[in-house]
């Protein structure tokens, strides 16, 4: 979470149409930028004013959760319409992979919802994200 979506990813989610995203996101991520104190204010209160989104679900996964699967790095999982399959995507330093195949994305699939269950609901999440906040 080091920078912000592009302009058109925001407003790609802002439409009326908008389509859903579930962000499961490590305190990592901001732990790592508080020594920038106004970068990472502006990015929890940009979060702060999407996360009301009936489109967008926020989960923070706090560092008391401990070992979890997604430690073993960031991806996306892509749901679309039939007849299109869903897709993994993975970014790693020097590319960046999709995966297609059933046996893939079920494997990310569990690793997401292992990872939603971990992390902290919605609510708890704005409230972590408050304190944050006050802590800078």
């Amino acid at each position: 979470m080091a920078a912000r979506c592009p302009r058109g990813s925001q407003a790609l989610l802002a439409r009326e149409d908008a389509p859903k995203l579930w962000a499961v996101i490590d305190e990592a991520a901001f732990r790592r930028i508080e020594s920038m104190p106004a970068t990472l204010k502006e990015q929890l209160e940009h979060l702060l004013d999407v996360e009301p989104r009936t489109n967008i679900t926020l989960q923070l996964l706090p560092f008391d959760a401990g070992f979890h699967p997604g430690l073993y790095g960031s991806f996306m999982l892509m749901g679309f319409p039939e007849p299109n399959p869903d897709v993994v995507w993975v970014e790693n330093l020097t590319n960046s992979v999709y995966f297609e195949g059933s046996d893939d994305v079920g494997s990310y699939t569990e690793v997401f919802d292992h990872l939603r269950a971990t992390a902290l609901g919605p609510p708890e999440t704005r409230s972590r994200i408050k304190d944050m906040l006050k802590e800078l």
